[in-house]
């Protein structure tokens, strides 16, 4: 036994979600994995098996015959599972067998299928998996802000309605709010309110924003979305905040921000940090600049602005 394949059938089955049976006669007539037979002819299996097993069975559920599939490389596996694939309950999802690249597109595909059939545990089940898999950047920037686009763009496109955005928002919301509340911060760190400003709904980009500060050290305070300038100020007021943290995502041509931006600049003290990020804060670089404000093009470069204003 070597400590690559230690698994046995039963173990794999559970993991996969295909019966021995199954895996059995896929491995006799298809000989989609080798196991590591041991003196008594027990199968063991690797978690590069249970990877490919469970790719294989994500792709006969979206229609293609195992003959045709069977011998497929793992890239192209996943092409042809798409966005139909269902969730896996596997503790190393391609870990041994693809990239990292890869495997987040994997965890998507399959955190999509189950917004698709409206299975919220099913899809807090696999985002939490994703999160003990990778490190929080890579969760939080790799995963969850694409998979909240692919989203956004299916639902723009028809392919999504929009309870399917409601219950993932709803889920995402909840595991990442979990996440920032769980950060080890001491009570001597610096706080940051998080907030998107007024007419701004969509929330998501400033939940990453508040998990990525928390895991830095901060001590968050995150007020959710659509928030008048006036309670922005009064809690960063009554916080003693270094800085705050706005998003914006959608509209782009939304004429009060302008006016909300110079509340906010206005309202706090000199030496408080304004930072505006978000896929939608391109479009107010004039003003952003004009409030002496920060403009975020993405989480490496709002970490960087963090460490530079803890240093002062």
């Amino acid at each position: 036994m070597t400590d690559q394949h230690k698994h046995g059938i039963k173990t794999v089955a559970i993991q996969t979600g295909l019966t021995q049976f199954t895996i059995r006669a896929w491995e006799n007539r298809y000989d989609v994995v080798t196991p590591l037979r041991t003196a008594t002819n027990r199968r063991l299996y690797s978690d590069a098996d249970i990877s490919r097993l469970t790719l294989l069975r994500l792709a006969t559920e979206a229609g293609h015959s195992i003959g045709c599939i069977a011998n497929l490389p793992t890239e192209e596996l996943l092409e042809r599972i798409g966005t139909e694939g269902t969730i896996a309950q596997s503790p190393a999802i391609a870990k041994e067998v693809v990239s990292q690249e890869t495997s987040v597109r994997f965890y998507i595909a399959s955190c999509i299928a189950a917004v698709k059939q409206f299975e919220a545990q099913a899809l807090e089940s696999t985002l939490f998996a994703a999160s003990a898999a990778f490190s929080q950047p890579v969760f939080l920037e790799k995963l969850i802000a694409p998979l909240m686009q692919e989203i956004g763009e299916q639902w723009k496109a028809g392919t999504l309605r929009i309870a399917h955005e409601h219950l993932a928002t709803a889920v995402v919301r909840t595991l990442l709010g979990n996440i920032c509340q769980g950060a080890d911060v001491s009570a001597s760190m610096p706080n940051l309110v998080v907030a998107t400003p007024r007419g701004q709904l969509h929330e998501i980009g400033a939940l990453i924003a508040g998990t990525t500060a928390a895991s830095q050290g901060w001590k968050v305070t995150y007020l959710g979305p659509n928030l008048p300038a006036e309670e922005i100020i009064g809690c960063a007021a009554q916080n003693e905040a270094k800085a705050i943290g706005l998003s914006i995502v959608y509209p782009i041509d939304d004429p009060h921000i302008a006016n909300e931006l110079r509340k906010i600049r206005r309202g706090i003290q000199e030496d408080v940090a304004l930072f505006v990020g978000g896929a939608g804060s391109i479009a107010y670089d004039s003003i952003i600049n004009a409030t002496g404000a920060v403009r975020i093009n993405d989480m490496p470069t709002f970490r960087t602005e963090l460490e530079a204003l803890r240093a002062q």
